[in-house]
């Protein structure tokens, strides 16, 4: 299968920033040195709500064929811009009650177009009025955007503050992917342990100071945002795009309590740190984590939250899904991450309490979403 265009097939499609990888990379899918998997592991209540996919209106049949296989009721579409968010909206129509969506800019129209940021609320009520149920606001603000006169734009610009506004008078919910793994910021070399990635994807690496600002400043950015709007409610994707560090996210969620945070594409990392770590943050932040996959259903073939991109059978998915059951249900040790492409290490499980796994796995998306409103 040949290799995707990164921007093109994702950013309409609302798979931007998904880790498509070409099929058959070496190293991505070996679990063969791993412990063998306890294939009895249900998750807690038998049914999830995966706050974090990307599926396409050709591919909705697909998607919800693997849910229906893995105890995911519902799933939410997170960031679709474009002809795209027109094409879902239509196509998603009799499964409301399974599938959402939330809306996405595409912000490189702003550096030909001084009106769009201007615009930028109207284009957010009239996604809500079509059934979004916020805006993702992709990794490139803050990295790569630029304003009309050539000047990288930051996530905290005042000219964006309208968006903020607009979503908070909504009630709906804004959703940040800011930056990305901590190794994408460092030197890229052998000795970068993602670096497998970055030679396949060179354009992955924010390493080059002189262009990319640091991944701090950057966090900082969003955060000032959160600060902002209290009263809003920002679900910050992929662990807050720190789960290296969960004292920082453990501040943060301290501090703000509008973060939401979801787990997708980080359980490698997240596994990473002791097990007891793992434990209190899950259990002490309870009430706002959420379960998310990052899983891909794209027209070329799917994505297991990073990786390859190909056509997975009925056993490779469940292995996927159970990998993420055994972590956060059993306090199994030392087996292999879903996602390998991000690390050659294994994790334990953390054993959360049946009552925060009910919160992780649909209340709080569920409150969040406000998915009473589709009969879910």
């Amino acid at each position: 299968m040949k290799q995707l265009d990164r921007r093109n097939f994702l950013i309409t499609s609302g798979l931007l920033a998904s880790g498509s990888l070409v099929a058959g990379l070496s190293g991505c899918s070996d679990r063969s040195s791993s412990k063998p998997m306890n294939t009895d592991i249900l998750p807690n209540g038998n049914k999830v709500i995966d706050a974090h996919l990307h599926v396409r209106a050709d591919t909705i049949d697909r998607c919800l064929r693997v849910m229906d296989e893995n105890h995911i009721h519902y799933g939410m579409n997170i960031g679709i811009g474009g002809d795209g968010f027109e094409e879902f909206q239509r196509a998603y129509q009799p499964h409301r009650h399974r599938l959402g969506m939330m809306f996405a800019f595409e912000w490189e129209r702003w550096e030909t177009d001084p009106n769009y940021v201007k615009t930028a609320p109207d284009m957010l009520e009239e996604a809500v009025e079509k059934g979004a149920h916020g805006v993702k606001i992709w990794k490139d603000l803050g990295l790569t955007v630029k304003d009309p006169e050539g000047n990288l734009a930051t996530i905290d610009d005042e000219r964006l503050f309208p968006i903020w506004e607009r979503a908070k008078n909504l009630g709906c919910i804004v959703a940040f992917h800011t930056v990305d793994p901590v190794a994408f910021f460092e030197p890229w070399n052998p000795e970068n342990e993602r670096w497998e990635e970055l030679e396949l994807h060179p354009d992955w690496s924010f390493a080059d100071r002189s262009i990319y600002p640091t991944r701090d400043e950057v966090l900082e950015q969003r955060n000032n945002v959160i600060r902002a709007f209290p009263t809003l409610n920002f679900q910050c994707v992929h662990g807050a795009n720190y789960s290296e560090n969960l004292a920082a996210i453990d501040a943060w969620m301290e501090e703000m309590p509008n973060m939401y945070v979801d787990t997708s594409a980080r359980l490698g990392e997240f596994g990473r740190h002791p097990a007891q770590e793992g434990h209190d943050f899950f259990e002490k932040h309870q009430d706002r984590l959420m379960f998310g996959t990052d899983r891909v259903f794209g027209t070329e073939g799917d994505v297991q939250g990073a990786g390859p991109t190909k056509m997975f059978s009925s056993e490779e998915d469940q292995t996927f899904y159970d990998i993420h059951w055994r972590y956060f249900q059993t306090n199994e040790t030392q087996f292999d991450h879903p996602t390998p492409i991000q690390g050659n290490w294994k994790i334990d499980g953390i054993g959360l309490s049946e009552a925060t796994l009910k919160k992780l796995y649909w209340d709080n998306a569920y409150s969040l979403y406000k998915l009473e409103r589709f009969g879910v």
